[in-house]
């Protein structure tokens, strides 16, 4: 499925940092991939509802996985790692649940390392959690286990007060403010207006507004998008080929020039590894060239291997 879909969803551009994906057009993707799911999975939200908890023996939510590792284009949805893809790669992808789907564990918990505080609440916790939207399909996503399974567990923290059952996901972002970006879907949002990238650190976006900015700094901490050596190093990686395809650009070779143009444009897509970061280098390379450089520098030494 995946196979077939991906060349229509590189020109729809269909992640939530491009135009967003319809509800009724992701269900057509999802009836397409596994006829008759849509009216399994509403058959278990309704003995949920009924019982006001998530219960089940076996889950079918994996069973739609391709749909969207397809969507993000074989990349975590929080992180940008690129995994593996359908063929080989499904054991690489979590199936996310964004509100989790048993419980909600307060955040950030005393044991984490490094330690983080903010001075407001970032909400309480739930014993249900959003059982509810279980198999709501705007409610997934595809993350990796770094991610997912190590730090997002049960997690869900809010500026306000928890939403109530059964509202939906429109309901539940304005009631609630979400603290976790979430950049999938119609209800989703636009990473690059709340994130940037100094180098291969990620830093609140100098024009982000103070919930914004608020919801930015949660999500970096959340997801230790600064302490992964496996993101710096994705990140270094990009930057650094990025920046020898800059200098490719401004080749006298017209046919050169041209090549390198659209590898630049390749590399900033959303398809490509760390396209936000890419894009945020780019942007820095084009308005402080002495800065570019000297990041670059740091970044060449970083990843060349040591004589031993």
């Amino acid at each position: 499925m995946a196979q077939e879909v991906l060349p229509q969803l590189l020109e729809q551009r269909v992640i939530r940092y491009q135009p967003p994906l319809k509800r009724e057009d992701l269900e057509a993707l999802i009836e397409k991939h596994k006829p008759g799911w849509g009216k399994r999975a509403d058959e278990r939200r309704a003995e949920f509802v009924e019982a006001q908890k998530f219960a089940e023996n076996s889950s079918i939510w994996s069973e739609v996985k391709p749909v969207y590792m397809a969507l993000q284009y074989n990349k975590c949805i929080y992180c940008e790692r690129v995994l593996g893809a359908e063929l080989t790669g499904k054991s690489e992808h979590d199936v996310e649940h964004f509100r989790p789907k048993g419980r909600v564990l307060k955040w950030p918990y005393p044991s984490r390392k490094p330690r983080v505080s903010y001075d407001y609440d970032t909400g309480p916790g739930s014993a249900t959690g959003y059982y509810w939207l279980a198999y709501d399909i705007e409610n997934f996503a595809c993350s990796c286990k770094g991610c997912n399974s190590d730090r997002k567990r049960d997690y869900f923290p809010i500026l306000r007060t928890r939403g109530g059952a059964t509202m939906t996901i429109t309901e539940l972002n304005s009631s609630e403010s979400p603290l976790l970006l979430f950049p999938f879907g119609a209800n989703g949002d636009d990473p690059d207006a709340f994130i940037t990238f100094t180098g291969v650190l990620a830093q609140v976006h100098p024009t982000a507004r103070k919930d914004d900015r608020n919801r930015a700094q949660v999500t970096i901490d959340f997801f230790s998008l600064n302490d992964r050596e496996e993101l710096l190093a994705d990140r270094a990686r990009v930057i650094r080929e990025i920046f020898k395809t800059i200098r490719l650009s401004q080749d006298p070779d017209p046919a050169m020039r041209a090549s390198a143009e659209r590898d630049i444009k390749i590399m900033t897509s959303d398809a490509s590894p760390q396209a936000a970061c890419a894009r945020a280098y780019l942007a820095l390379a084009k308005a402080e060239p002495q800065k570019a450089w000297e990041i670059y520098v740091d970044i060449d030494r970083y990843l060349t291997p040591r004589a031993r």
